[in-house]
Parts: C-alpha cells; structure tokens; sequence
C-alpha cells in the first residue's frame, strides 16, 4: 500500500502502486477532461476537413458525412461534459480548486511563459516551478472556458437558423485562435519526450513522483513533500 494525497484536501487515497507513483488527476477530473477533449477533436478534425477539402468544392463526395459527424461532436461536446459533472457531483470542489489554479497567474507563470521556447532548445535555461498547471495549461484552460459556451451557441445558430453569417465568422475566428493552442497542447502531451509523461496521468491518474517534482515544483511541495522518506 502506498498513500498519496488528492490536489485540493487532506483526503488520502490508497493505491496500490509503486512507491515512485503519486496521484496527480481523480477520477472525476479524468472524466471530465475526456468528455471535453474527445467530442472537441472531433470536431476540431472534421473543421479542417469541412473548411479546407470541402469549401473549395462542396459537391465532392461524403461531404455530408463530416458535416454530421462535426454535428454530432458538438452535440457530444455539450452533453458528454455535463453527464460526467453530475457522474461525479460529489467533487464539485476539485473542479472549483481547478478553475481557481488556471485563472490565478503570478509573475512566475508569465516568466515561465516567456521562457519556455528558449528551455525547449536549452537546457541551461531553468523555467520557475510551477503550481498544479504550467502556464501553458493555464491559458489552455481559460480558452476552453471561455470559448465553450460561445461555440456551443454559434454552432446552434449555424445548424438551426439561416441567418449566420457572423456566428459562422465567430466560430471560424475562435477555431483559429484555437489551433496553436491545440497543436501545442497534443504536442507537449504526445510528442515531447519531456512533458508526455504527463499524459498517463491524464489516463491512469498516476505519475512519477520525481517527473511531477520536476514539471509542477509548488504543487508537489504543497500536497507530497511530506510523504517523501
């Protein structure tokens, strides 16, 4: 048995684990983050196709096809999220402590901001520790949160009404403000050798302690130090 302790109380979870793993997402939070990424790919993907393959031609073939299966994501997109809210009602707490870390910045986030391009190229570069989100995720976070509702509402108003011309302009401008975001966000999670660790606590909930010290310094002291020894 090994003790490790969730982001935002006192609780202590036991796991059966090695010693080298701590928690670092809930179940509850791994839920939601899945109901939100998944149904939002998708649609992000079928965009691309609609916009670039499409567009210039829409008599091609199955055009039809990925303007439902876009539909549908975005139908997905605003009931998957509130099904695994409710799922896990009881941790409404960990969603706030979540949106409360994402939206409070400090001069180390913007620092760490600054840095993080020249830290990719150069390891002599050393970025400051960062709380339970990098400054990355932050910015990720307040774009989901801050977008979501209005794709929700564009895309409606595209599907079910005539008149959208300028909520089709909305939502084409934030799927564009969104891509570097995005891109970035499935690069650091996938492809970089350094942060992709990260992603099987996204899966499992676990990660390696020393990786976790390593990329989130403040959060890990806060919630870990004590447990180490």
């Amino acid at each position: 048995m090994y003790t490790v302790g969730p982001a935002n109380t006192s609780e202590q979870i036991q796991i059966i684990s090695q010693p080298a793993k701590i928690l670092r997402f809930r179940k509850s939070e791994r839920l939601v983050h899945w109901a939100l990424a998944v149904p939002f790919l998708v649609c992000f993907g079928t965009a691309l196709v609609l916009v670039f393959y499409y567009n210039p031609d829409p008599l091609r073939p199955y055009r039809v096809v990925f303007s439902w299966i876009h539909r549908i994501s975005g139908i997905c997109l605003i009931i998957l999220p509130m099904l695994a809210i409710i799922k896990c009602r009881g941790d409404f707490r960990i969603y706030f402590y979540n949106i409360r870390q994402a939206w409070v910045w400090s001069y180390d986030d913007l620092k760490w901001l600054s840095l993080m391009g020249l830290a990719a190229v150069n390891k002599k570069i050393k970025l400051p520790e960062q709380g339970k989100f990098n400054a990355a995720e932050k910015l990720n976070f307040m774009k989901l949160m801050s977008t979501y509702p209005l794709y929700i509402l564009t895309g409606l108003i595209i599907w079910l009404t005539d008149a959208a011309f300028m909520s089709w302009v909305l939502h084409f401008i934030m799927a564009v403000i969104a891509t570097p975001l995005v891109t970035g966000h499935l690069y650091m999670a996938m492809i970089n050798p350094e942060s992709r660790k990260g992603l099987h606590g996204m899966i499992s909930g676990v990660v390696d302690r020393q990786w976790a010290k390593h990329h989130y310094g403040k959060w890990y002291r806060e919630h870990f130090e004590d447990n180490e020894g």
